[in-house]
Formats: C-alpha cells, sequence, structure tokens
C-alpha cells in the first residue's frame, strides 16, 4: 500500500479509540510501499517497536506510522525547495545566506 493511500485507509478500516494489539491483529502484514526499498516494511513492523499505544484517532495512528518508517520511506533528507541545498555538516546542513521569512 502506497503511503499516499494510507490515511484513507485507516480512516475507513477502523473504529477510536483502538489499540495496538488490535491495529496488529488486523492490517499488522499490509505492506508499505516505497519506491527505493526491495522488501518493504509492514505496518507490524514499524508500529510494534513503538510500544502498547492506544490511537484515539486515524491522523494520530498515521502519524505514529510515518513517524516510525525507516529512512528509506522518504525524500531527500534535509531537502529545502526554499532555498539552497547545502551539503551536510557533522552537526546538521545550515544555509545561512539563502534566509527568508
Amino acid at each position: 500500500m502506497r503511503i499516499s493511500e494510507l490515511s484513507d485507509y485507516l480512516e475507513a478500516e477502523f473504529e477510536y479509540p483502538i489499540d495496538q494489539r488490535s491495529v496488529i491483529e488486523r492490517i499488522g502484514s499490509v505492506e508499505l510501499d516505497s519506491p527505493d526499498v526491495d522488501h518493504p516494511e509492514t505496518v507490524e513492523g514499524v508500529v510494534g517497536p513503538v510500544g502498547e499505544e492506544t490511537y484515539d484517532s486515524a491522523e494520530e495512528l498515521f502519524a505514529t506510522i510515518v513517524g516510525n518508517v525507516s529512512d528509506e520511506y522518504i525524500g531527500r533528507k534535509f531537502y529545502d525547495d526554499r532555498g539552497g541545498n547545502p551539503p551536510e555538516t557533522a552537526s546538521a546542513p545550515r544555509d545561512e545566506e539563502n534566509v527568508s521569512f
């Protein structure tokens, strides 16, 4: 399943609040597609390590899933289309010349 389809799916699939165990039992084997991963992660693999949780809404469950997928599921790290795309440094990328408020 594509990440872009996940929010609507979670809204339709469950009544909230719902606990983590119920999420894993019902959709734990659902694979999350990523363009750069040969072996996609499953919902269980993503939410299982989070620990005992109760999700009060589809948005909360979606945020937990998206916030815990591996780096392969996100675009270019530190990319900012509003300014330069400086090289990474030891602490973090910086772009002090292109500041816009």
